[in-house]
């Protein structure tokens, strides 16, 4: 039986950035790890985020920092947006 698509609703760059599986995406991209032998266990919206982070750190310079104190850098966002239709 067939239940369609899932409810989305929409949620800005910052927030998928911020969400600690797209930086682990993001570290494991740039070490050269392979995905997490977990991965077919975690949330829909972790997983998806996780690869988001993957992607974002294979399209942008390895110069740009995702954070800074702590927090996402307003540059790293821009590069998400700058290559958003690469990643999802």
């Amino acid at each position: 039986m067939d239940k369609g698509q899932i409810p989305t609703k929409a949620v800005s760059v910052r927030r998928i950035m911020t969400d600690p599986a797209f930086e682990r995406g993001v570290c494991d991209a740039r070490a050269g790890r392979p995905f997490p032998v977990v991965f077919d266990t975690w949330q829909v919206n972790s997983a998806w985020n996780y690869e988001r982070g993957r992607v974002w750190a294979r399209r942008v310079p390895a110069s740009i920092d995702l954070k800074r104190n702590g927090r996402v850098t307003d540059e790293a966002v821009r590069w998400y947006v700058r290559v958003g239709r690469d990643i999802l």
